[in-house]
C-alpha cells in the first residue's frame, strides 16, 4: 500500500495483522477507505496514548468484524463502521507532523478557546466522525454504520440528536471500542478525563 504520511507508530499495525484470521476478507472491505489520503492523515494524529488514530481505528474495525462473526452480526457493517467511528476533523493532540496539514485540522490546538459540554471533542467527534464519513465515503454509508459510528461513545451521546445505539452493529463497535480503549487506560487511570476528551494530553 502507498502511504501518503509516516505514521507517528514505529510499526504498521497492517503488517502486524495480515498473518491474522480474516485479514483478506476485512482487508478487502475497506481497503479504499485505507488507501484514501483523507483517512491517512489520521496517521499523523495522536490519539490514546502514543498510539496514533490510524492505528486505533484500524484495531477497532478489525476487532469489531472478528467479533460480528463469532456472534453473527453483519460483518461487513461494523468493519465500515470501525474504521470510521473516529474518523474526526480536528485533532485534539498535539504530535509531530500535524503541520503537514492544512490549519483545520490543527484549529483546537491553535485556537483553543472554552468549549460547552457538546462542544468537547468526547461528545462531539462522533459528530465529526460522520460528517467526514459521508462526505468523503457516502458508497459505504448506510444506516446502521451511521448509527454505529454516532453513538460509538455512548452514554455520551445522549446530549446529541441521535442519542441511542439502535442496532447490534452499534454495539459491537461500542463493546470493542471500550474494550480498546479501557487497555490502553489501564497503565494509567489518571488519565481518565483524557478519554472522554475533557483534559487534553500533555505535549
Amino acid at each position: 500500500m502507498n502511504y501518503f504520511y509516516k505514521s507517528l507508530d514505529n510499526y504498521e499495525i497492517l503488517d502486524i495483522l495480515k498473518d491474522m484470521p480474516y485479514y483478506n476478507e476485512w482487508f478487502n472491505i475497506v481497503k479504499g477507505i485505507l488507501e484514501s489520503k483523507e483517512f491517512q492523515k489520521r496517521r499523523l494524529f495522536f490519539h490514546h496514548e502514543n498510539e496514533c488514530l490510524w492505528t486505533h481505528c484500524i484495531r477497532v474495525s478489525y476487532k469489531s468484524y472478528l467479533y460480528a462473526i463469532k456472534h453473527k452480526i453483519n460483518a461487513k457493517n461494523c468493519a465500515i463502521a470501525g474504521l470510521l467511528h473516529d474518523f474526526y476533523t480536528k485533532a485534539w493532540h498535539p504530535s509531530e507532523g500535524l503541520e503537514q496539514l492544512e490549519d483545520k485540522y490543527r484549529e483546537k490546538l491553535e485556537h483553543p478557546r472554552k468549549l460547552k459540554l457538546k462542544e468537547m471533542h468526547g461528545f462531539n467527534h462522533p459528530v465529526q466522525a460522520l460528517e467526514n464519513a459521508k462526505e468523503y465515503f457516502p458508497e459505504y454509508m448506510n444506516e446502521r454504520i451511521e448509527n454505529a459510528i454516532i453513538t460509538h461513545m455512548f452514554p455520551m451521546s445522549l446530549v446529541n440528536e441521535t442519542k441511542w445505539p439502535k442496532y447490534r452493529e452499534s454495539f459491537a463497535v461500542w463493546y470493542i471500542d471500550k474494550y480498546i480503549s479501557w487497555t490502553n487506560l489501564s497503565s494509567n487511570p489518571k488519565n481518565l478525563s483524557k478519554y472522554f476528551g475533557i483534559k487534553k494530553k500533555n505535549k
